[in-house]
């Protein structure tokens, strides 16, 4: 039985599709792992919170956002 040899390409393409079938790899799951409290085993349905840092910043965010947004439409008269 002869060996089976492949391209570049074709090994490429595998490398790629065998990366898409993982849902445990990746850039996105890196994300929400960092900014979301870990999954529960034992209820996969539920939704993730985010981690107490992650939800401080986004609100500190929107806070400054408004505060900038009232100054920048403020009636000068």
């Amino acid at each position: 039985m002869e060996p089976e040899y492949q391209t570049v390409s074709q090994m490429y393409e595998r490398l790629l599709l065998m990366i898409r079938q993982r849902d445990d790899t990746g850039f996105r799951l890196a994300v929400t792992d960092a900014a979301l409290q870990p999954r529960n085993p034992f209820e996969p349905a539920n939704k993730r919170r985010p981690k107490p840092a992650v939800a401080i910043a986004i609100s500190l965010f929107v806070v400054l956002a408004l505060v900038f947004l009232y100054f920048s439409f403020q009636n000068k008269g």
